[in-house]
């Protein structure tokens, strides 16, 4: 399997195990967006984007991205270089939430600094923004695997859309801490864009 994926000219390998998916280096880097975003690819020294990670862990290999729609490319990436090496994958999506919820709890006499408060929720919060931003033109199963662009098309649609939303919002500002970043992210620019602000109880 390694020395198939060595093959592969889009994947940099950094050890026995363990492979950089990467895309084409841009000609001009953008360290931020007109209104100041923080850019969320992660490059490597020479520039070129990390679209995702594959690792090789006992008898299975994992692809990691941070979009369905990479996962795809992935995938199809994958199968092609490994054919008969490899079955049928497994997909997991896992939303921020979950992952952040999975982070090992640190040791406070070996952690690093501490991010401001400020800081940590504006990075946290322009994450989430993205990634909530590109879930709206992805499939949601509770919306029946459509995106919710395409649900609002319908009143039916809508309600469902209202009312995935709803679990969003309220998983987020469940967390323990009220002051949380994942708490107090503000879901309304989401109903606004998809014009169920009426719907919003």
């Amino acid at each position: 399997m390694a020395a198939r994926l060595k093959t592969v000219p889009a994947l940099r390998q950094e050890n026995a195990k363990f492979w950089n998916w990467l895309g084409d280096i841009p000609k001009g880097r953008l360290k931020a967006g007109k209104s100041g975003n923080l850019a969320w690819d992660t490059t490597m020294e020479d520039g070129a984007r990390v679209l995702g990670n594959v690792e090789m862990k006992g008898r299975t290999l994992h692809l990691s991205t941070n979009s369905a729609a990479r996962a795809e490319k992935g995938t199809a990436l994958m199968q092609g270089a490994l054919n008969d090496l490899v079955g049928r994958p497994l997909t997991e999506i896992r939303t921020v939430e979950q992952m952040m919820a999975e982070r090992p709890v640190r040791d406070k006499d070996t952690a690093g600094p501490e991010l401001p408060p400020e800081i940590a929720t504006k990075v946290v919060h322009e994450f989430l923004g993205k990634q909530y931003r590109e879930t709206l033109d992805q499939p949601v199963g509770m919306l029946g695997n459509i995106s919710p662009r395409e649900a609002i098309k319908t009143a039916n649609g809508r309600k469902k859309a209202a009312e995935w939303l709803k679990y969003v919002e309220n998983r987020s500002s469940s967390q323990p801490d009220p002051h949380d970043p994942m708490a107090t992210y503000n879901f309304r620019w989401i109903w606004a864009e998809l014009g169920i602000e009426n719907l919003r109880r």
